[in-house]
């Protein structure tokens, strides 16, 4: 095993902890407050407050999901020392994140009118 491969295999390794480490955060300490900086924001999620922490509080959990499936397709590629791993990984990395954004819109498209308002 090379100094590169093994370099390759901490990122798939670390970078699966550290989004678990950061969604974690994200959904036991949400943005209180409408913001720029930190959250879910879009035009309607920033709309009103009650959208806000719902769109926050769901994509937060859909997160946590995904980032264990993201740890967990790094673990078995690193033991299995899969081939082209890294963009195996970052595959899933790139379709868990859309998948998760997907599922908040859809969930907010489902409980909210396009204004920010409850249905």
């Amino acid at each position: 095993m090379s100094q590169s491969d093994y370099m390759l295999d901490i990122v798939i390794i670390f970078d699966g902890f550290l989004l678990l480490a950061i969604s974690y955060y994200y959904k036991i300490k949400p943005p209180k407050k409408i913001n720029e900086f930190y959250g879910f924001r879009t035009r309607r999620t920033m709309a009103n407050q009650d959208i806000w922490d719902t769109a926050n509080t769901r994509n937060a959990k859909d997160l946590v999901s995904y980032s264990w499936v993201l740890l967990i397709s790094g673990l078995v590629t690193w033991i299995f020392q899969i081939p082209y791993a890294i963009f195996i990984h970052f595959t899933v990395m790139i379709l868990g994140l859309a998948v998760a954004i997907y599922s908040t819109i859809n969930y907010l498209d489902k409980h909210f009118d396009q204004n920010g308002n409850r249905k």
